[in-house]
């Protein structure tokens, strides 16, 4: 007689295939997902149709599209380049043309400086003098700078 029972001291004779069924079912998945993938990848030949322009069309060439440049002029005619994440202080017209040129150099914009559009965002409280001198700097580069206007108001069609 001993203290423990004898059902205990055996060991259980069931077990858990539970985790090893979940384990082999992603396995298998995995590779079905590989098969699959690599087949429609790698396998598949495809006949790609090949375009005709017609006759006396001419064709779109992939560098016609324009890049803009957002230049901000404020009250106090402190220049700004604008990104879309954020406003950069510009502190002369030097740094302005250093940075034009430095984009076009490394190839952030088209070879053809015609294609970039630097647009002016003036304030109306600006003087014209900072405004001029921007202008012409931006063409002493090479390119052309175009003012943005933006409405006081909206206009209805009532007058209200």
């Amino acid at each position: 007689m001993s203290l423990i029972p004898d059902e205990n001291l055996k060991s259980k004779s069931s077990f858990n295939f539970a985790p090893m069924i979940d384990f082999l079912f992603l396995m298998l998945a995995f590779f079905a997902t590989l098969a699959v993938s690599r087949a429609s990848l790698y396998d598949t030949k495809l006949n790609l149709v090949q375009l005709k322009t017609e006759d006396g069309a001419s064709p779109v060439k992939q560098g016609d599209e324009s890049h803009q440049i957002n230049i901000c002029i404020n009250q106090k005619g402190e220049y700004e380049w604008m990104t879309e994440i954020q406003t950069y202080p510009m502190e002369s017209l030097q740094r302005i043309q250093k940075e034009l040129n430095h984009q076009h150099k490394i190839g952030l914009l088209p070879k053809n400086r015609a294609q970039t559009q630097v647009l002016l965002h003036i304030d109306k409280g600006a003087s014209w003098d900072p405004v001029a001198k921007l202008i012409f700097a931006i063409r002493e580069e090479g390119f052309e700078a175009y003012p943005v206007y933006e409405p006081d108001e909206t206009v209805t069609v009532d007058g209200k």
